[in-house]
């Protein structure tokens, strides 16, 4: 999305209004530990600027979790997230499914809090994480939503989202006014 601007404008004539991009992380360590060799920390700015140039809306998902996250992660991210100007944005907790290489390490290493996936939500923690507990990890990303989602920030968003035509622009509204409600 940084470089490949022929594809970005040729998304927007086919319709596109929006991309989700998972850029999981702003730390660098953590995508290489995940083995993300796509994603660079140093593009996603211009990845954001491309995707605005030809109209469409951005909307960045982001995990928090890694063992490489420390409690800064989560105003590090808010910082970056409003320096590029993201329409959107979605923050997750990192989620070990069974059988994965990731749930193998945690269990191994004696990480995994519960095997009882009868009762999980999204918003459940179900590992240990390596530098901030699970009550941190849990208010960090709620905080971000909370901070993200702000009234004075989300009409902003809103009326920078204007210059990228119709469609984005309601895409950009009725999502930010959800998140801000349910935040």
């Amino acid at each position: 999305l940084a470089h490949d601007t022929e594809l970005v404008r040729l998304s927007k004539e086919a319709g596109c209004i929006a991309w989700l991009v998972g850029f999981e992380s702003i730390s660098q360590d953590a995508l290489d530990s995940m083995g993300k060799t796509t994603n660079r920390v140093t593009e996603y700015a211009q990845a954001v600027q491309n995707i605005h140039t030809n109209h469409m809306a951005v909307i960045g998902e982001f995990v928090f979790g890694f063992d490489t996250d420390t409690k800064e992660v989560f105003d590090n991210t808010l910082v970056m997230i409003k320096d590029f100007k993201m329409d959107i944005a979605d923050f997750t907790i990192l989620t070990p499914f069974p059988h994965t290489p990731l749930f193998k390490k945690l269990e191994s290493s004696g990480r995994i809090l519960t095997k009882d996936w009868s009762s999980y939500d999204m918003g459940h923690v179900v590992f240990t994480p390596n530098q901030m507990t699970t009550k941190e990890l849990r208010e960090g990303v709620r905080r971000l939503y909370h901070e993200f989602y702000q009234l004075p920030c989300t009409v902003r968003r809103m009326v920078r989202g204007l210059r990228l035509g119709g469609y984005p622009f309601f895409a950009i509204v009725v999502r930010n006014l959800v998140a801000m409600i349910v935040s």
